[in-house]
């Protein structure tokens, strides 16, 4: 029986997994076959590194919707899982299988063993049946020798007690006859006696060893039964996830239709913003009596700092292509992670020349450094939360100063810091990184 339902669970388990990956080829494709090499630390480490990517993905689709946000990130998440859910199903196969052959091995270790045990006491009841036997034969002797016949009778005993010489040949052939079967008794007895102990220990040692299979048997078991449900709980799993393939794919195509409207807006938001911070520097540079344009300053050590208590770079300064619509953007600044509500201070000083609500920027600050080697530089912080920004237009900054609290207003998904350094004018954004690392 217990043949019969191995046999069955490898059948299904065999057709399930043809099934769910016929599934997946006509749905995505070809899959790229999982390792065979593969183990559970391998499976986690692909697992956190996974995650990994999708943290740096929402990241990358900085400036899209949520909603957009959350489809694409839900199908690739999806996608990256699905060689990863058949690697684990491998795997849990693979487990099951070596169980399966430890709990078979075990029971066929087991059965040799109680084979032994049988074999052992059965030669151990022989063993007795040779004693008994020898001893009756030496009872037997023992009464020839009460009758003066004995084969330990000297020869001369013999010849006194004879009333010819024929008689005295006879009994002397007759004891000595007596005296080899007696000894050849005792020899066999006392061989088995010493084979009885030899198998007895045989048989205590096999009985323990018995004992110690019987428990193993019923762990291997325990094991096996343990995998095969990982192995059918991993398939279903597959299955589940090759089923929501298509359901978030047709998700992530109607957020884009409605993404595009947004993105159009956002672009023209963005247009007017640097129309509007365009006027500022013009003005600021008339004052600074230096040219709204020019060649970009080298680095000033020291010059400027963190607009953080600490930096760590989420998303580079430069250019970049969209995950999603497959086009070209520049990234302006840089992206600094940040807990919300933590303190931004000025990375250098010199004059607030806009504070309020900048479109796709959210909350923003933009200070003016006035005239740097010749040219006139300014920073800006965005996404600042509602409420975040603690200084005023017009006044004047000292570097290291808090001008603001980091939020996740405007075209942000979640609370970091987009930090610029500029130019001449909105679109003369150096990469922040030369300046203040």
């Amino acid at each position: 029986m217990a043949t019969i339902r191995r046999h069955r669970r490898n059948s299904y388990l065999a057709s399930l997994c043809a099934a769910t990956a016929a599934f997946a080829v006509l749905l995505w494709g070809a899959v790229e076959p999982a390792a065979d090499a593969k183990s559970r630390d391998d499976l986690e480490k692909q697992q956190a590194q996974i995650q990994s990517e999708l943290s740096q993905l929402r990241i990358d689709l900085e400036g899209t919707s949520k909603e957009l946000q959350d489809a694409y990130a839900n199908l690739e998440e999806a996608n990256k899982k699905l060689p990863l859910a058949q690697a684990t199903l491998e795997v849990a196969e693979s487990e099951y299988a070596a169980a399966e052959q430890e709990h078979q091995e075990t029971v066929a270790a087991l059965e040799l063993a109680e084979s032994q045990r049988d074999e052992v006491t059965q030669q151990l009841a022989q063993d007795e049946e040779v004693v008994e036997q020898s001893r009756l034969s030496i009872g037997v002797l023992a009464r020839d020798a009460m009758m003066g016949r004995a084969a330990g009778d000297s020869d001369l005993m013999v010849l006194m007690g004879a009333s010819s010489i024929d008689q005295a040949a006879g009994d002397m052939m007759a004891a000595s006859a007596s005296a080899r079967a007696r000894d050849s008794i005792l020899t066999q007895a006392q061989e088995s006696v010493g084979l009885n102990k030899n198998r007895k220990a045989r048989l205590e040692s096999v009985t323990t060893e018995i004992a110690a299979l019987k428990v193993k048997a019923e762990e291997a078991l325990a094991k096996a039964e343990q995998a095969r449900l990982a192995a059918e709980a991993a398939k279903a799993e597959l299955e589940a996830l090759q089923a929501s393939l298509v359901a978030l794919a047709g998700e992530l195509e109607a957020q884009k239709a409605a993404e595009e409207a947004k993105q159009a807006d956002l672009e023209n938001q963005k247009k007017q913003v640097q129309a509007d911070l365009n006027k500022l520097l013009e003005e600021e540079a008339r004052k600074a009596n230096v040219s709204g344009g020019g060649a970009v300053p080298p680095p000033t050590p020291g010059f400027y700092g963190w607009p953080l208590s600490s930096l760590r770079v989420a998303s580079p300064f430069g250019w970049r292509v969209h995950p999603i619509y497959g086009t070209r953007r520049h990234h302006d600044g840089v992206d600094l992670s940040a807990s919300c509500s933590q303190p931004i201070f000025a990375s250098a000083g010199g004059k607030v020349i806009f504070t309020g609500w900048a479109g796709g920027y959210g909350n923003r600050v933009v200070i003016s450094h006035g005239n740097v080697n010749g040219a006139l530089m300014f920073s800006t912080y965005n996404h600042i939360e509602n409420g975040g920004i603690i200084v005023s237009t017009g006044q004047t900054v000292v570097k290291g100063q808090q001008v603001a609290r980091v939020g996740t207003t405007g075209a942000s998904t979640g609370c970091h810091l987009h930090f610029e350094i500029g130019v001449g004018s909105a679109t003369g954004v150096v990469n922040p990184m030369n300046y203040i690392s």
